[in-house]
């Protein structure tokens, strides 16, 4: 009888100890990502109608920088993350909903890429701000038809609401003794990136925060 009770008692503790071992070592499941929208191209050519500006006119984003400054060349493209250029040809976007052109006036341009992926968008603001702090001074980055363009960087924290990231940046310069001053703001919504820059110095210092957020309210 004494036999049987100890061999029970023993069984018991084993189990006991299986299962506490079984709770250490279970993996516990990762977490479901959470899906966030994603806009066709479609649907983001729309917003930037309703925006006044022009998508579809260029076939690349290249051609539409070339069309505000002609000639204009990077010693290196990652430079020019900051202006969304070089988002139609990333391999991360691949699947991406994507739309770029002027404003109506001329004076702007924008880039937005709808990722549908925080951790996708995210990394194209972080490419931007590495740009800033890469590019920010020196003769020997930009050529405007083979001429060098000194450039000063100035990042800014822009004012805008429901973004999930944004940096904010003011360029001045000089390209064969003219000056000249770029405004420019790239920020994430979600799975949505805009970048968005102005390039008239009497307006874009008004202009680029107010249709970012036009941008960012629509998205």
């Amino acid at each position: 009888m004494t036999g049987t009770t100890t061999t029970r008692a023993g069984l018991a503790l084993a189990g006991a100890m299986l299962l506490a071992l079984t709770g250490c070592t279970a993996a516990e499941p990762e977490p479901t990502k959470e899906a966030l929208p994603k806009h066709s191209d479609a649907e983001l050519a729309a917003v930037f109608s309703d925006i006044q500006f022009v998508s579809g006119e260029f076939t690349s984003t290249d051609g539409m920088l070339g069309s505000v400054y002609p000639g204009l060349t990077a010693a290196d493209a990652s430079c020019l993350a900051p202006f969304g250029v070089g988002w139609d040809s990333d391999d991360t976007l691949t699947d991406a909903g994507l739309a770029y052109g002027t404003s109506a006036d001329r004076s702007m341009t924008s880039v937005v890429a709808s990722t549908g992926d925080a951790d996708t968008a995210s990394a194209l603001v972080a490419d931007a701000e590495d740009a800033l702090e890469r590019c920010s001074d020196g003769s020997d980055l930009f050529a405007l038809q083979g001429t060098p363009v000194t450039t000063t960087v100035e990042q800014t924290e822009p004012t805008l609401t429901g973004t999930d990231e944004a940096v904010g940046w003011t360029v001045t310069g000089d390209v064969g003794g003219a000056p000249f001053t770029l405004v420019g703001i790239t920020t994430r919504v979600g799975g949505d990136v805009v970048a968005l820059v102005g390039w008239d110095p009497s307006t874009n210092e008004s202009y680029v925060p107010r249709a970012t957020q036009l941008f960012v309210d629509a998205l």
